[in-house]
């Protein structure tokens, strides 16, 4: 396996742990009666984002990858 496609389950494990880590956060927060930060990363849509890359960049190395 190319380590292109070895990072893409291991960045989303990373943010599914970071977006349960926030959420956690918020939850705490909430239960104590403070409001939440206003400012919250979107740890979702980056790790989506960042999934799709890695995606796209595992299938333009693997079509030109030499046959043999």
């Amino acid at each position: 396996m190319c380590a292109i496609c070895a990072a893409v389950p291991a960045v989303g494990a990373l943010g599914v742990a970071a977006d349960g880590e926030q959420r956690k956060r918020r939850d705490e927060l909430h239960a104590r009666g403070e409001t939440t930060r206003p400012r919250q990363y979107p740890i979702r849509v980056m790790t989506a984002l960042a999934m799709l890359v890695l995606f796209l960049l595992s299938a333009i190395y693997h079509i030109h990858q030499p046959s043999g």
